[in-house]
């Protein structure tokens, strides 16, 4: 007979689990919903890693991005909380996909690399970390750009062109991934590569959801207007081949601001009428 145990005791357990309230809920979320509220002798084992390797990317994460803002002047690691919360709202969720969301802007947007990730959480968190990272727009112009504004915007261009290319389908993403393992010298099984390009789609969906539904900005509306083209070119097909509730979600958030850009834009129109 299986012996089954409370998280209280487990966490106990963990004599270095610094204790936050958020991090208990997610751990109350994790063991509902990935392990069916079951924590016996056959998973405990399972459970314990996940509990470590999310408590130290945590505050590793939290510790990397406490003075960095998102333009919304929300705390960019409240997002990366946002995105494990969200990742845990959508169907299938699993330990992996939680990792990934609080370790996904880790490659881009800090000194973390892929190397790093692979040695201390595993070529499937790794992987899919690179794939929806984007690379450096410096590697995407062979000039000396400095205070050069137009010559940024292009390399940027350029470069989210590229990272967008990924998202055309589940084939073109497993494709990236396939490329990103060969360069790594990492070999993949076909079940492995679809559980990793599942996990990285999922969590770039959560974490679409979640830039959507802070974008709303009524001093740039071009900026809003661009978001939400953005997504509709990139994020709408894909979504709905692979996460139908991710589809719909999306889809409910561009209505939402493209209905907000509307009402603006007839209140603006009234008052210079008058």
């Amino acid at each position: 007979m299986s012996k089954f145990y409370e998280l209280s005791h487990i966490l106990d357990a963990f004599s270095t689990l610094k204790k936050e309230k958020w991090i208990e809920k997610i751990l109350k979320s994790v063991k509902n919903k990935i392990f069916w509220d079951h924590i016996n002798s056959e998973n405990i084992e399972e459970f314990k890693e996940f509990v470590r390797d999310f408590n130290s990317l945590y505050y590793l994460m939290k510790k990397k991005f406490e003075n960095k803002y998102r333009t919304s002047w929300e705390r960019y690691f409240e997002h990366l909380r946002e995105v494990v919360n969200q990742v845990l709202k959508l169907p299938n969720p699993n330990t992996n996909k939680v990792l990934i969301a609080i370790a996904h802007d880790s490659i881009e947007d800090t000194n973390k690399t892929f190397e790093w990730l692979n040695e201390d959480y595993g070529y499937h968190v790794a992987l899919a970390v690179q794939a929806i990272s984007k690379e450096k727009w410096q590697d995407y112009t062979d000039e000396n750009i400095d205070n050069d504004d137009e010559k940024e915007k292009d390399a940027k261009e350029k470069r989210n062109k590229k990272y967008f290319s990924h998202l055309k389908s589940f084939k073109t993403m497993s494709k990236h991934i396939i490329s990103i393992a060969k360069n790594k010298w990492i070999k993949l099984t076909k079940k492995e590569l679809e559980e990793i390009t599942r996990d990285a789609l999922d969590v770039k969906f959560a974490d679409r959801i979640h830039n959507l539904s802070t974008q709303w900005d009524p001093t740039d509306l071009e900026q809003v207007r661009k978001k939400v083209e953005e997504t509709k070119i990139y994020f709408l097909e894909i979504s709905k081949e692979t996460n139908i509730e991710s589809y719909h979600i999306i889809k409910a958030l561009i209505l939402n601001l493209e209905i907000q850009i509307f009402n603006t834009q007839w209140k603006v129109e009234k008052v210079v009428k008058k």
